[in-house]
């Protein structure tokens, strides 16, 4: 198993890429030129890690106090009959369906700060947004100096800090 994170915001000519490819992904015709252009575009706003990767970050996140511990609300049931039902269902109604599983992509609990933990544990799809990604930052430049430098020697952790800084000016990424 393996966790890949995309910014949510793409720059031009990444966003409309992602857009084309998703679109086709959608009706279910895999479209190679989209998809090519796609995965290459997007490449340079992508990070990747293995289970294990993600267990050492997900464990540093958790000693610094980045994450919390909570249940995830279920994603909206899928409305439509079967393929056949999405692929000639009035867009409005895709539209509506996407909207719900996005807020359901961006769920966090309310009081808590941070990441819930339950974003980087699985394959999504997750969307951790900007405050999300801010508070943990904070949470983690207030969490003790030895600690950040124990974490700081590993270069994965420094690669991930990179990354999570990066996320935070483009929208968040999510998790897939």
């Amino acid at each position: 198993m393996g966790y890949s994170f995309e910014w949510v915001d793409l720059p031009e000519p990444a966003a409309t890429a992602r857009s084309c490819y998703q679109a086709h992904l959608e009706l279910g015709d895999l479209c190679r030129p989209c998809t090519d252009k796609y995965h290459s575009l997007a490449a340079a706003y992508q990070f990747h890690l293995n289970i294990a990767g993600m267990a050492f970050c997900r464990g540093g996140m958790r000693r610094a106090g980045m994450t919390y511990q909570a249940t995830p609300q279920p994603f909206p049931e899928w409305p439509f009959d079967d393929t056949d039902d999405w692929r000639s269902a009035d867009q409005s109604r895709r539209d509506t369906y996407h909207e719900a599983e996005r807020a359901a992509s961006a769920q966090t609990v309310a009081g808590m700060v941070g990441i819930p933990e339950f974003k980087l544990t699985s394959n999504g799809p997750w969307l951790v947004g900007r405050s999300e990604i801010e508070q943990a930052l904070n949470l983690y430049q207030a969490s003790s100096p030895s600690l950040r430098a124990e974490l700081e020697g590993d270069d994965l952790w420094v690669s991930w800090l990179d990354w999570l800084r990066e996320t935070f000016r483009h929208g968040g990424f999510t998790v897939g």
